[in-house]
């Protein structure tokens, strides 16, 4: 069974719009980001089932990974 990685707003824009994908498990965040085309430095933070996770963590079967990027301002 895949997992689902879906990305906040702001990184919707820095990809090109898309805002869902469809991953297999087994891999780290960070592997599957870079997989991607995603610099892992772009995300600040990583959720998995309403918990606060590591880009270290290993994307189990039927998760949904939310992911938010840094946002910088002034």
């Amino acid at each position: 069974m895949p997992a689902t990685l879906r990305l906040g707003a702001s990184l919707r824009i820095l990809i090109g719009g898309q805002d869902e994908f469809t991953v297999e498990p087994g891999r780290s965040v960070r592997d599957t980001l870079v997989s991607l085309g995603i610099k892992p430095e772009l995300v600040a933070m990583v959720s998995v089932k309403d918990e606060m996770q590591t880009k270290d963590y290993v994307i189990q079967e039927g998760d949904t990974v939310r992911l938010l990027a840094v946002v910088g301002g002034g």
